[in-house]
Formats: C-alpha cells, structure tokens, sequence
C-alpha cells in the first residue's frame, strides 16, 4: 500500500531482514566512499538553513511533522524555527525544569498547568507544562495531558508538539492518544509535531502518517532498521544518507512527494 508513492509498511513473517549497519556502510575503499557522497549529492542536496526554513519548506494546516535524532544535534533549534510558521500552537512540556520551555514562555507563550478553553484570537501560542517536580508526577501529568488531547481534539485547529514523544507515549502511556491524532485528526486542522532521541520506541504511525520528517545523524542498528518501514524503494538508501550526515546536519523528507534536501543547523544555533 501507498500513500504519496511512500510504502505504508505491512510487516510479515519471513521478510528480509536490513543488512545490520557494519554490513551497510562500512567504507573497504575510497572508491566506496566517494560513490556514497555522489549519491547524497545528487538525491538529497544542499541547501542553506535560512532558505530552508524561509522559503523552501512549506508546511500546511493538519500536516503532521516527525524531528528524529540524538540530542545535541539541532532538533530544538529547528523545532523553535518552524513553530512561528503556524499561528495556534500548544507545546507539550515534560521535564521538570527545561530552558527551550521557558524560553518559549518569555518570548509571549502562555504557561499553563492544565489545558483551559481560553479564547485562542487572545492566547494562540501556548505552553502546557503540569508539574513534573516530584517522583510521582507521572499520573498527574497523564492525566492533564490526556484531557488536554481531548479538548484539543474537539477544538480543532491546533499545533501540538511533543517535546519527547517517546515519554508521553510509553512512561505516561499515551500511546493510544498519540496515534489517534496521527490518524484522524488532519481532518480537524490539527497538526502534531513529534520530538524523539529514540525512533526504534514510538508509534510507526509517525512515519507513515508525517507529511514532513527531519533525521539526524543515527549510525544505531535497531533505529535505522525502524526506518526500513518509510518505504520500500527507498529504504536503504534513507539508511544510508542518515548514517553518512554530518555533526547538525539533518535530512528533510516529503513523504508525500518523495523531495529529499539536507540543511544544517549554525552550530552556534543549536540549543
């Protein structure tokens, strides 16, 4: 099955196992080497961050965004550069103390403790944030964050980013509600923008139902297996243009489309 030309994956007994990561990209020459950066150049090229984010990614309401990679690489900096491209966004905060969280919150985001049905012409950008201070916060924070997927749900028209989907969806259990965004809520405008340092441990609808993914640099076996699903055609190759990217350098995919472009984040920009 298809969808945009990418493969919606169907996971059978018996199917071919990717070549682990030694047997993938292990350089025995130069000329290996050489073949490999020919390729990144011609089917995923170069183009600078401030056109990217300017002018060359275009991101529509209920288009949903998948951020992949170790930290320290540029997810956060490129999730603070896309979220003004949307008007009505509420972010999902996790930790007990967090800088881009409170950056977001002195630059005019409103902090809340709980979802409210405040009116959004008033407070569209929003960053929701249950206290985490405590050993035992995680049943409060599933609960104020499942009430809040509910209502935003209803509302429609919302931006939600995860700042760690991998939390939300496995310590806080959440997983159900996850998905169900991925899948039904395009139809409401609603937009979900998925962060995770850990890909081979969240729900694959992230990968089937993004309309946009962003992949560091992952030379992890079990990741880059977990990113065999995109696509049938082109499976290894994503492996492979992954596992070659440089230090914040990221790899931009349409999966609707199939465009393919790498850009890197200024390392004095990375947060």
């Amino acid at each position: 099955m298809t969808a945009g030309g990418f493969y919606v994956p169907t996971y059978r007994t018996g199917r071919r196992m990717p070549r682990s990561v030694s047997e993938s990209y292990t350089d025995e020459n130069n000329g290996v080497r050489t073949s490999q950066l020919a390729e990144l150049g011609t089917t995923a090229p170069r183009v600078p961050w401030d056109v990217f984010v300017k002018r060359e990614f275009q991101w529509g309401h209920g288009e949903h965004v998948g951020l992949i990679g170790p930290t320290g690489q540029g997810k956060t900096t490129m999730l603070l550069s896309i979220l003004p491209l949307h008007r009505y966004v509420v972010v999902f905060a996790t930790k007990p103390r967090d800088r881009t969280m409170m950056r977001l919150i002195h630059s005019g985001y409103l902090k809340l403790e709980r979802w409210q049905s405040l009116d959004p012409g008033q407070w569209p950008k929003r960053v929701l944030w249950p206290d985490a201070t405590k050993l035992d916060s995680v049943e409060h924070q599933r609960t104020v964050f499942h009430h809040a997927f509910g209502a935003i749900y209803r509302e429609g028209g919302w931006t939600v980013a995860l700042d760690e989907t991998w939390y939300v969806s496995n310590t806080l259990g959440l997983s159900g509600d996850v998905k169900m965004f991925l899948l039904q809520a395009r139809s409401l405008d609603v937009s979900l923008v998925c962060a995770t340092q850990r890909p081979a441990s969240v729900p694959l609808e992230i990968y089937d139902q993004s309309s946009h993914l962003f992949f560091w640099r992952d030379n992890d076996e079990s990741n880059l297996k977990r990113l065999s699903g995109i696509s049938w055609r082109s499976a290894d190759l994503v492996r492979r243009i992954i596992a070659n990217l440089e230090q914040y350098q990221v790899l931009y995919v349409n999966t609707r489309t199939g465009k393919m472009v790498r850009t890197k984040c200024p390392p004095n920009a990375v947060t």
